[in-house]
């Protein structure tokens, strides 16, 4: 792919800002697609910084010809900053959409994790995850492959679980004394576990298998390898 067609998808990070002052443009892009008007306030809310800071960081903005900004007026963007902005953005959604979609981490976080390397990361690695973004969602992807792949990133260890979680046993990778000591007491693939509760110093841990609570070490818990219930299978299984 050429330089400026990473560019035309906002790919390619040669905005000459930095990170900072890209948060600032992004910013100002968000809200104004939100709100009629984009004031300092509103940016400080979002930001969660002082208004002496945005203030500062708007006159830069101004000087480099990206916004338009009276002191305690409105703020918009010039038609340059929109592109840039949009550039930016760009590059956040599509590392939002790789976290949250085929990650599968939490929405929230999943943005939070875009935010801190929208920034940084470079034109091909940008490049590369589109692309896989795009043939994960794309129908000609082998469905089977596609949904082996989808179920191993739900997994997870059972001492990940908070308290009151339930999850469905994938497999037990413990040394086999242990393993033996597990699978006889109904550790067993395919059955559901709850997570009941933490001790005070989060060791051990006791949870719930065949209408049994058991005690295990967080070291043990480590072992087993769960996939968490949704609340509809949860519905489901009632």
């Amino acid at each position: 792919m050429k330089e400026n067609t990473l560019r035309e998808e906002g790919l390619f990070n040669d905005s000459g800002l930095t990170p900072n002052m890209e948060d600032y443009l992004e910013t100002i892009s968000v809200l104004a697609k939100r709100n009629r008007v984009v004031r300092v306030k509103d940016i400080a809310k979002k930001m969660k910084v002082k208004m002496p800071s945005v203030t500062s960081a708007l006159q830069k903005l101004k000087d480099r010809g990206l916004i338009d900004y009276e002191k305690y007026g409105y703020v918009d963007l010039t038609e340059e900053g929109a592109k840039l902005a949009q550039r930016i953005y760009s590059r956040h959604s599509c590392l939002a959409d790789f976290f949250e979609n085929i990650l599968k981490i939490d929405k929230k976080e999943a943005d939070e994790e875009a935010c801190r390397i929208e920034h940084h990361i470079s034109p091909r690695s940008c490049r590369q995850l589109k692309r896989l973004v795009e043939y994960m969602n794309s129908d000609a992807t082998n469905s089977q492959w596609k949904d082996e792949f989808f179920a191993m990133m739900e997994e997870r260890k059972l001492s990940e679980l908070s308290e009151g979680q339930r999850a469905i046993i994938v497999r037990i990778e413990s040394p086999p004394l242990l393993r033996k000591r597990l699978l006889e007491i109904g550790f067993r693939k395919g059955e559901t576990i709850e997570l009941v509760r933490y001790a005070p110093l989060q060791d051990p841990l006791q949870v719930r298998v065949k209408g049994c609570n058991v005690s295990l070490r967080v070291e043990e818990a480590k072992t087993v390898i769960v996939r968490l219930l949704q609340e509809k299978e949860d519905d489901a299984e009632e």
